[in-house]
């Protein structure tokens, strides 16, 4: 098996050479989820590591680093402008999520007027990047006003149609204006969608009905299943046959309770069919994790995270990759950048893989600020760093 990957790396290594590249980069403005858990871990030093110099032609290309998966980002139009950023996304990456333009709250910020964005499609189309993951339709966060003042008076089965209605009607709108999106191919660009996001406590049960009005309305789980199950049908009724439907969530790595709760309410609607085929296709990992985290082990470990949710049978996506600074050294940080592609790509079957997605480009763009360094490029000049190399060889050895 070692031999194979060497192999598989030195071939590799001879291929990319003949492709070039600029460098670029993005923003995000999620908002922070969570109790972290820190976990202490020795400092690790590796010998992979690389200059922290400017991209050049010469340099790996994320995408070509393993053929079996998508390697995307997050990206967001507000970097548009910024053709370091444009550049290295359309070299890099070959599937792209929307940060923000895609989310309840920037589609409907009103009730029934919505808005559809289309930079993030028209960069994609532009660009020759055929996926596109659609982020989020039912989020606790960024839910607008209206919505949790829709019920008004009302009560008991009429109260609960009203917030049924909202939901159909938002993903119907949302599933049919994005399937219009083709890619060069003519297929619909976004291939899936992260259908609920983010319906649990670190501790395993459901956000409280002060913090979730779609729990709140509809019941914690029955508001996912019904996401799921409307989902479904609007896609195939659409015609759009093939889209892959997600439930997302992070917190995987650092809480077996977490990650247990999932696994359960996942395999719970995976027995539910819609014109004979399940509701629900794949779980996403959205891995915001530090060079703090349990890598290996069977309590709360980067480990556990991603065999439990191969242990579905279902899609996996990492969804939401980024490692931020947390105390300890840069050497504990590119241990992860190793060894999370790495577990990915060992503990999740082929079958199961819909990839790694990245959150954001470099660290000016990250959610999280400068300081914390979460990702694989330096600020402002998108110099790769050490975790460019760690990562893509995590990916490919």
């Amino acid at each position: 098996m070692l031999t194979k990957y060497l192999f598989k790396f030195y071939f590799m290594k001879k291929l990319i050479l003949v492709f070039c590249i600029a460098a670029s980069v993005a923003s995000c403005k999620k908002t922070a989820t969570g109790n972290q858990q820190e976990v202490d871990m020795p400092s690790i030093k590796l010998n992979n590591k690389v200059s922290n110099t400017p991209y050049n032609p010469y340099n790996p290309i994320l995408k070509n680093a393993n053929t079996d998966f998508e390697i995307g980002v997050a990206i967001n139009e507000g970097r548009f402008g910024n053709s370091l950023y444009t550049n290295l996304v359309k070299t890099q990456y070959n599937s792209i999520t929307a940060e923000n333009q895609m989310k309840f709250g920037e589609i409907q910020a009103s009730q029934n007027s919505y808005t559809f964005g289309t930079d993030v499609t028209n960069f994609a189309k532009n660009n020759g990047i055929n996926r596109v993951h659609g982020h989020a339709i039912m989020w606790y966060n960024g839910v607008p006003a209206w919505v949790n003042n829709a019920g008004g008076n009302a009560t008991g089965e009429t109260r609960k149609q009203i917030y049924r209605s909202i939901l159909y009607n938002h993903i119907y709108n949302v599933f049919s204006f994005y399937y219009t999106q083709k890619d060069s191919n003519g297929n619909p660009l976004v291939k899936s969608w992260d259908v609920a996001n983010e319906a649990f406590n670190d501790n395993g049960t459901y956000r409280s009905n002060e913090t979730n009005v779609w729990a709140k309305e509809l019941g914690a789980y029955d508001a996912v299943r019904l996401a799921f199950l409307y989902a479904r049908q609007i896609a195939d009724d659409l015609g759009d046959t093939n889209l892959k439907l997600f439930y997302n969530d992070y917190g995987h790595e650092y809480s077996n309770a977490k990650a247990d709760a999932i696994f359960n309410m996942v395999n719970a609607l995976k027995v539910i069919k819609s014109n004979n085929k399940p509701i629900i296709d794949g779980v996403g990992l959205q891995m915001h994790t530090s060079n703090t985290r349990t890598v290996t082990g069977n309590t709360n470990s980067i480990e556990y995270g991603i065999n439990k949710m191969a242990a579905t049978g279902l899609l996996v996506h990492i969804s939401e990759l980024d490692i931020r600074l947390s105390g300890g050294t840069v050497g504990d940080q590119d241990y992860r950048w190793y060894n999370i592609p790495k577990l990915y790509r060992t503990l999740v079957p082929s079958a199961q893989r819909w990839g790694i997605t990245l959150w954001n480009v470099g660290d000016s763009d990250n959610w999280q600020g400068t300081a914390v360094a979460a990702t694989l490029y330096a600020p402002n000049t998108y110099a790769k760093k050490s975790a460019y190399t760690n990562f893509y060889k995590g990916l490919n050895e």
